[in-house]
């Protein structure tokens, strides 16, 4: 019952619950009848799960589970039947409900489980209804089960390129004359280079094969097990199987590729049957936007080549259709499939797609005559595998999340139109051309940059000088075109759309676009009074989901390398704002397969080791997916990849410290526009933050490894972090400041335990005197810092000091980036340009604009605004906390966060003496409630109103 509370009431209300017994308020059992929200591995229907023990869960919809049944049976009859041939748990005195392992027989491939749930509410001697009928389906779980084989192109094409696609080349290799960057002759003669490279590149490539399905028979299941090294897409009888995009999810290719399994019964036809495939490039065979022109690995002798390509681009494929009869037919790749080129002549992630619709096979995913298919080619059947294994892609696909349409188009220069999106972001565009009236052989130009000049004018610096190709698509005209166009196998960051081809203007919704990311269900809500702060929130998001693409990304426009420190810097944000239990899953196996025991980078070959600061995220995340979801299991797998990460790292110690690392990378100048090296950290040295998260890894190792029954491993990560600590408060805590030097280093020595007890508050005091004295009620801090300093200061009684840094006034603010430097995403380095001396914008910056890793304060928009907060170690909140910051110029906050147990929410509103604090506790919950300058109390499920006097806060 939702009612009002006075303080004085909630203290008599909750007087037996309090902190020290931990018991929870009596409440009567739900009326709700039965378990509901069942999931296998985190999804609803999962049909290619590898795991023998996989995990299981769901919603209790009672106060309070007391125990559960769970049963399950090789089919939906059999179990309504109450025969449950494969496991019955029977009553399990549990009040779990999230990541059960399933505990019965062995299933073979392709095995189908189906399952329901039953619970019993506390003080009752009676079970509830069981849910509905959930289902799962074994994949193909070992090698042997693939009869189907590998295929590429037995010759590739490589288009003769006219001027029009010479002019996406040249665009590509940012050499055209209209390109607007200027580049020296050094850079130049590299990128002429680059302009061979794009022409000697073959086009994307078509598959088919044709066949029949029995007419004389009911077709009652049908399962395609498909993926490919390279981008796919796979098409039945002309429609597409999936709504996937840029798939499958980047991997350690020659290690494991993910593959998806489809339930396509509704698109087979009763006779004749078509199944095609369009194949590209993707991560597989990139090669050139970090390739060295005159790279003397390229020579030829014993030494081996260097290159970031794998090979060929190739797929594989197996439909296996089942009747009522029982009998089974399949369906694979073979020798009998054909290929053909494709009309995406050129193709990368980093450069964009050329497109000649002059080349469009007709009917090439279709039913065709022999007449039609006299120009496709047979097609080479590898012998071997490139990869070692299969494994299924349980992580959300990619996809188009969100519509986007610009906001205004610019004309800077005669026939030259750009389209303002007013946002940075990462998406695929799509061109309307039943708006654009193209005759046949026009060829459209887009150009994407996250800069323009007042004017309009386009700049892709931004991008860097890493990558050597610039994003650019380009469509060639038939004159029988399509209603709209979108690239396939390459998606761009940018806020501008530079579109020249056109002779006249083009309606503003000529052009629109899709943010794309992998598509991770939204966990966490916030907003506020203050509408500043509600736009930060939003950078941080815009920021995070950009960069989401199967990996957690450094940034769209430049490297899309997926970065171990950006995933743990920007951790807290992606935690509370998605549920990321799969991507995250998918992600740690990263580790264990990279080529360095403590990778900078994964996955790819574009990894490298030895930086411990950033490889701790291995360590982190897999903690934090335990605080987050309760999967046990998941620390399990990664604890013989944790392991060697520490022990490699305990063998750089000097003195009991790590003294390698890239830092608290770009924390901020002291002025805008002053120099750096790179993005190397200024006022925190990478010893500091590099021994401070290597002690929080030996700190969670230690935790692991007491979960998992290793008590040795716990004790030695134990004493490790103890010596660390000791040796870091040694060599840099200063009794004569009170203080480590820095923000993000007393910032990290109090979230992290190093700090002795007695001298936290000081050390509070001296990190709160540093923001406010020092820099003016800024942040000092780098990507590393954001996560920490805010809970830093708020846990110790510093709350409106913490809030006043997201609305100070001046650089390095929020404020003034938006104002000053046009930013709606998180900038690499946010001093790297001074507005002031460029007022035309003319000199775009030179590092990216949409950087992810500065986005770790958003975590504190929940755990310090919100309270939402783990409750100690206990997994899955399940058990948490409640503990709002009110600062005293702040009137409003809402915010929720979806668990696996339900929705969390903690609203608030101040008014004059009081502040009204609406909170929800979901079902089979308790939360400890913190109150400030009160005893913390528990509460049970349940919706409830707190008044709390100002002048208590």
């Amino acid at each position: 019952m939702i009612r009002p509370l006075s303080i004085m009431s909630l203290v008599l209300a909750l007087f037996a619950c309090s902190v020290g017994d931990e018991q929870q308020i009596s409440t009567a059992p739900s009326t709700l009848a039965k378990p509901s929200g069942l999931l296998v591995e985190e999804n609803q229907r999962p049909l290619n799960v590898h795991h023998q023990t996989p995990r299981l869960s769901w919603l209790s919809n009672v106060k309070k589970q007391a125990a559960f049944q769970i049963q399950v049976a090789s089919s939906e009859a059999l179990l309504t039947a109450g025969n449950s041939d494969y496991w019955d748990s029977g009553k399990v005195a549990s009040g779990q409900s999230v990541n059960i392992a399933y505990g019965g027989k062995p299933l073979a491939s392709k095995a189908a489980a189906a399952w329901r749930v039953r619970v019993w509410p506390e003080g009752d001697l009676e079970p509830s209804a069981w849910s509905a009928t959930g289902i799962w389906e074994m994949g193909l779980i070992h090698k042997s089960d693939w009869q189907a084989q590998w295929l590429q192109v037995k010759q590739r094409t490589v288009a003769k390129l006219d001027d029009k696609g010479m002019n996406w080349v040249l665009y590509a290799a940012n050499v055209h004359p209209e390109s607007n960057d200027t580049l020296n002759a050094s850079k130049k003669q590299k990128q002429l280079g680059v302009v061979e490279q794009l022409k000697a590149q073959p086009t994307a490539s078509l598959f088919r094969y044709d066949f029949t399905v029995d007419s004389s028979k009911k077709l009652v299941k049908a399962r395609l097990h498909s993926t490919s090294a390279g981008y796919y897409e796979v098409f039945l009888n002309g429609k597409k199987v999936d709504d996937r995009m840029m798939d499958p999810g980047q991997t350690d290719f020659d290690q494991r590729i993910l593959y998806n399994t489809d339930d396509v019964e509704s698109l087979l036809a009763v006779d004749q049957n078509t199944i095609a495939v369009h194949l590209g490039s993707g991560w597989y065979d990139e090669n050139i936007a970090f390739s060295r022109w005159n790279n003397p690995d390229q020579k030829v002798g014993p030494k081996a080549k260097k290159t970031l390509s794998y090979g060929q681009p190739k797929f594989i494929a197996q439909l296996e259709i089942t009747y009522d009869d029982g009998t089974t037919q399949m369906i694979t790749t073979n020798k009998d499939w054909l290929s053909h080129s494709s009309p995406i002549l050129k193709e990368g992630i980093f450069s964009g797609e050329l497109y000649d619709a002059n080349a469009f096979v007709e009917g090439w995913n279709r039913h065709a005559s022999s007449a039609q298919l006299m120009q496709w080619q047979p097609v080479q059947v590898l012998q071997q595998w490139p990869t070692k294994q299969l494994e299924p892609q349980l992580l959300p696909a990619i996809r188009a999340v969100k519509a986007m349409v610009p906001i205004k188009i610019y004309q800077p220069k005669d026939k030259v139109w750009v389209f303002d999106f007013g946002q940075n972001f990462t998406a695929v565009p799509t061109l309307n051309l039943a708006k654009l009236d193209l005759k046949a052989g026009q060829t459209i130009s887009l150009r994407y940059a996250e800069w323009a000049d007042i004017e309009g004018n386009i700049s892709q610096k931004t991008g860097g000088g890493a990558p050597l190709l610039k994003q650019v698509d380009t469509y060639i005209a038939s004159g029988d075109d399509p209603a709209t166009w979108a690239p396939i196998f390459t998606w761009h960051g940018f806020r501008y759309v530079e579109v020249t081809g056109l002779h006249e203007q083009p309606q503003i919704d000529a052009l629109t676009a899709d943010l794309v990311r992998s598509d991770v269900a939204v966990a966490g809500q916030f907003k506020s009074s203050n509408a500043l702060l509600n736009q930060i929130h939003d950078m941080a998001l815009w920021s995070y989901e950009s960069n989401l693409m199967a990996v957690p990304l450094d940034c769209p426009i430049r490297e899309r390398a997926g970065w171990t420190g950006d995933a743990h810097a920007a951790l807290i944000t992606g935690n509370y704002n998605f549920n990321m239990a799969n991507l995250w899953q998918k992600y740690l196996v990263d580790f264990q397969t990279a080529t360095y025991v403590a990778p900078a980078v994964v996955p790819g070959k574009r990894t490298h080791g030895g930086n411990f600061d950033w490889a701790v995220a291995e360590v982190m995340i897999a903690w934090e997916h335990y605080k987050h979801h309760g999967d046990v299991q998941i620390l399990e797998d990664q604890y013989e990849s944790m392991q060697e990460y520490m022990q490699a790292g305990e063998a750089k110690l000097e003195n009991d410290l790590l003294r390698i690392g890239y830092g608290d990378w770009c924390d901020p100048v002291l002025k805008p526009g002053m120099g750096r090296k790179r993005c190397n950290p200024q006022h925190t040295s990478p010893t500091i933050t590099s021994s401070a998260l290597f002690a929080h890894g030996a700190d969670l190792m230690s935790k692991i490894a007491s979960l998992l029954g290793r008590g040795s491993d716990s004790e030695h990560y134990g004493q490790l972090f103890r010596r660390l600590s000791d040796a870091f408060n040694a060599e840099f805590y200063s009794a004569k400041t009170g203080h480590y030097g820095s923000q993000t280093a007393d910032a990290m020595a109090l979230r992290f335990g190093m700090t002795p007890p007695d001298l936290r508050q000081s050390v509070a005091d001296a990190l709160n005197r540093d923001v406010v004295e020092t820099w003016k009620g800024h942040g000092s801090i780098g990507a590393l810092g954001q996560t920490y300093v805010y809970r830093a200061l708020s846990d110790y009684g510093y709350g409106d000091t913490a809030y006043n840094i997201f609305v100070a006034e001046g650089y390095p603010g929020y404020a003034w980036q938006m104002s000053e430097l046009g930013a709606t995403t998180l900038w690499e380095r946010k001093g790297v340009y001074d507005p002031t001396s460029d007022p035309m914008r003319k000199e775009a910056p030179g590092r990216s604009l949409n950087h992810p890793f500065h986005s770790g304060y958003d975590g504190w928009f929940y755990e310090g605004l919100g309270g939402i907060r783990p409750l100690a170690d206990n997994p899955g909140f399940q058990h948490f906390e409640l503990a709002p910051v009110f600062p005293s110029n702040l009137d409003s906050v809402q915010v929720s966060y979806q668990t696996g147990y339900g929705n969390i929410v903690s609203d608030w509103q101040r008014g004059v003496n009081t502040v009204e604090w609406h909170f929800e506790v979901p079902n089979n919950t308790t939360a400890r409630v913190q109150i400030p300058n009160q005893p913390a109390k528990v509460y049970g499920p349940g919706h409830y109103d707190v008044s709390i006097a100002v002048n208590d806060l």
